[in-house]
C-alpha cells in the first residue's frame, strides 16, 4: 500500500585535505516517520529519483515527490544498491526499527581519498557583447568549486542520491572548519559532481568595456580588458568564463581560449602571487 508521511533525505559531510587534493566522503540518510504508524524490526529500502505522484484536486494528500520516497518492505551493514526501472534502490542489509514521530540517521556510505580539483571561476554574461557601457563595472565575483569524478577507479563509483553536501577542512589548529556547501542532484557513477562553495577572498577580478561599435543593427563588436589580482600566499589558477550567443568570433586575444561550448569560451590564467594579470580581447557577436 502507498502511505504519507515517511520520507527520507541524503546528507554527506565532505573532509578536503590541506593541500585541495583528495577528500573524505561519508553520505547518511535521515529518515523522518509522520505516518502515525511506528514500523518495527521493518526491512527498508530506499528509492532515489523523482517518482510523479498524481495530485488530488480535493485534497493535498498526493503531490509530487521532489525527494526520494522509503519503503518499509527487503533486507550487510550498510545499503547495497540496485538499479530499478529508472530509479536506483538503496536497501539496508539489516532491520531497522522507527517510531511514528521519529527521525532517526543511518549510514550511506563511506569513500576515502578521492582525488579533486579546485576551481576558481569568473563569470561574464552575455548581454555584455550587445551595447555601450559607460558606467564601471562593479567587481566580479570569483567562485570557488571543487570538482570529483563519481568512478570506482577514484574510490567512488555508486548512484549518489541527491542531497546537501557540506564540506570543512583542517584549520592551523587542526580543527575542522565549514568552508561551504551545496546540493548535488541525482548523480550516476562515472559523472562529475561540482561544488560550489563559496567566493574567493584574495582573487579580485575587474572588467572594463575598453570598446564598442555597432557594425549592423545585428552585429556588434566590442573590446574587453579583465583585470585579475591575486592577494594570495600562492600562485593560482583562474578560469575566466565567457557566455556569447549567436554567431561569434574572437577578433584579437592576449590569451589562448578554450571553447567549452557553441557559445562560452574560457580562458585559463595563471597568476602569480601578489600579482596581477590583464586578459583582453575583442568579440563579435551576431543575432
Amino acid at each position: 500500500y502507498l502511505t504519507n508521511g515517511i520520507s527520507w533525505r541524503a546528507d554527506y559531510v565532505v573532509i578536503l585535505n590541506d593541500t585541495d587534493t583528495s577528500l573524505d566522503l561519508s553520505g547518511w540518510v535521515t529518515l523522518d516517520n509522520r505516518s502515525g504508524t511506528a514500523y518495527n524490526d521493518a526491512k527498508l529500502k530506499l528509492v532515489a529519483g523523482e517518482v510523479n505522484r498524481v495530485k488530488d484536486l480535493e485534497s493535498d494528500s498526493f503531490r509530487r515527490e521532489q525527494m526520494p520516497y522509503a519503503t518499509l518492505a527487503a533486507a550487510g551493514r550498510q545499503f547495497e544498491e540496485q538499479a530499478f526501472f529508472e530509479y536506483h534502490i538503496y536497501d539496508l542489509g539489516r532491520r531497522t526499527t522507527i517510531k511514528d514521530n521519529q527521525t532517526k540517521q543511518i549510514s550511506l556510505l563511506d569513500a576515502l581519498d578521492i582525488k579533486v580539483k579546485k576551481e576558481l571561476i569568473t563569470y561574464g554574461i552575455a548581454s555584455y557583447f550587445s551595447r555601450k557601457f559607460d558606467e564601471k563595472f562593479p567587481k566580479q565575483p570569483v567562485n570557488v568549486y571543487i570538482r570529483f569524478k563519481n568512478s570506482k577507479d577514484n574510490n567512488l563509483g555508486m548512484p549518489i542520491p541527491a542531497g546537501i553536501m557540506r564540506v570543512y577542512k583542517k584549520d592551523h589548529d587542526q580543527k575542522l572548519q565549514f568552508i561551504g556547501e551545496d546540493r548535488v542532484d541525482h548523480t550516476p557513477k562515472d559523472e562529475d559532481i561540482k561544488l560550489k562553495l563559496g567566493k574567493a577572498f584574495d582573487i579580485i577580478a575587474e572588467r572594463v568595456q575598453k570598446d564598442y561599435k555597432m557594425l549592423s543593427r545585428y552585429l556588434h563588436e566590442s573590446a574587453w580588458e579583465i583585470t585579475l589580482k591575486n592577494h594570495g600566499e600562492s600562485a593560482t589558477t583562474v578560469a575566466v568564463v565567457e557566455p556569447l550567443f549567436g554567431s561569434w568570433q574572437i577578433v584579437e586575444n592576449s590569451h589562448p581560449y578554450e571553447k567549452l561550448d557553441a557559445a562560452t569560451i574560457q580562458f585559463k590564467v595563471d597568476i602569480p602571487k601578489d600579482g596581477e594579470v590583464k586578459v583582453t580581447y575583442r568579440a563579435r557577436v551576431g543575432l
